[in-house]
């Protein structure tokens, strides 16, 4: 299928430090997961990085898994191969620049670093490029994230008062059928009294002074009764202009819950299409142990910060390609438990915000005692966090 490619690389040819690269941008998680199932892998309970870690394991030489994984880029590549075949390096730097910026960048790339003629100059820019934009989209994961748990909390919030509005929205619709009941009711005893004065005219003498009193009376009841029934359909009308009122204010929040619905579609949009950066310095990583990637399988222990942003905490580390325990940072009773975090651990965080001042002493001496790494942070924000665990600085100290 491919004679016709042949001053083109097999993946297993080319240079070691692209073949991460590589593979990371053109084969999707779901496509890593079907050429080992196709190849007789039981990947049931794998995580999406030890997908990528057994691929690349077997990209080193000609296998079962990297003929799958060679023809799946090369029929991905074909269009660039068949146009940069021939090219001279300027012309070939031109087109990677446009397909760069523009986004469009696997499948040119693997034809531009496994091109025989591609020279080096062009190799090292090619690598340097795509080195410096996945920082670039690390960073743009944890901002994404940010404004997703913002907009999550906004959400929670107007739901809260959505839920009370709806409420005093019922309570008024209940008033104002209780106000309509009595208002009937009282124009129909308006009505009855009415007839009965009208009657007992008719029944007694004019110039009876009983009569006359009597009707005074019943004049005056329906006098208080007008001035009641007045009263009640001002009430009616006031009810009413509270319940257009809280008609408009229900539609208004449910306008902005919809917005802020499709700001939240966006943003998990964003952190999908986003992809974590491949190993700095060992591309072919395959050691849990490796010190040189920045999160590849260290465990990242924590201790204190706030609970309920645990799962936040892991989702930093993980996504990273890490491994994260998690202690709340109450230390009665659980001593052998914390030294045996830290014993294991690559990395301690213990941020003092949310954390006794003995708890931080005794993680400190437990940490110098094992010869374990210990950041002690100000904060327990996600960004003082995320921080911590991204900087090459080392943070001990404690008063």
């Amino acid at each position: 299928m491919f004679e016709k490619f042949s001053k083109f690389s097999s993946m297993w040819e080319i240079e070691s430090h692209f073949k991460c690269p590589v593979a990371g941008a053109i084969l999707s998680v779901e496509k890593h997961r079907d050429i080992l199932k196709k190849c007789g892998y039981n990947v049931s309970g794998l995580k999406s990085y030890e997908y990528h870690q057994i691929i690349m394991s077997k990209l080193n030489e000609r296998n079962k898994v990297s003929e799958k994984v060679n023809n799946v880029i090369r029929s991905r590549a074909k269009k660039w191969m068949e146009i940069i075949d021939g090219m001279d390096d300027q012309q070939m730097r031109q087109i990677w620049k446009e397909n760069f910026e523009s986004g469009h960048v696997g499948p040119l790339m693997y034809a531009i670093v496994s091109y025989e003629d591609t020279t080096l100059d062009l190799l090292k820019d090619v690598y340097g490029e795509v080195h410096m934009k996945a920082h670039a989209n690390m960073t743009g994961i944890f901002n994404v994230r940010k404004d997703l748990a913002n907009n999550r909390a906004a959400l929670d919030r107007e739901k809260k008062k959505l839920k009370f509005k709806i409420g005093e929205n019922k309570d008024l619709v209940k008033q104002r059928k209780e106000d309509a009941k009595r208002i009937v009711g009282l124009e129909s005893e308006n009505a009855r009294l009415k007839k009965q004065v009208v009657d007992l005219e008719q029944r007694v003498a004019p110039k009876t002074q009983d009569a006359n009193a009597r009707i005074r009376e019943l004049e005056d009841r329906v006098v208080a009764l007008n001035a009641e029934l007045t009263v009640g359909t001002m009430a009616l009308e006031k009810r009413e202009q509270e319940f257009q009122a809280q008609s408009i204010e229900f539609a208004r929040i449910r306008k902005e819950n919809k917005t802020i619905r499709m700001e939240m579609d966006t943003l998990m949009t964003l952190l999908g299409d986003v992809a974590p950066p491949p190993c700095q310095i060992e591309p072919l990583c395959r050691q849990e142990a490796c010190s040189h990637y920045r999160l590849c399988a260290r465990r990242i222990f924590m201790i204190g910060g706030i609970t309920k942003m645990k799962a936040y905490y892991k989702d930093i580390v993980e996504k990273a390609g890490g491994k994260f325990e998690y202690h709340d940072g109450y230390i009665k009773g659980a001593g052998m438990d914390i030294e045996a975090m830290v014993k294991k651990s690559d990395l301690v965080i213990c941020p003092v915000s949310c954390n006794s001042h003995n708890a931080c002493i005794k993680v400190k001496k437990l940490c110098n005692q094992h010869k374990i790494p210990l950041k002690i942070l100000s904060s327990s924000s996600l960004s003082a966090v995320t921080q911590a665990v991204f900087s090459l600085e080392e943070t001990t100290t404690l008063n």
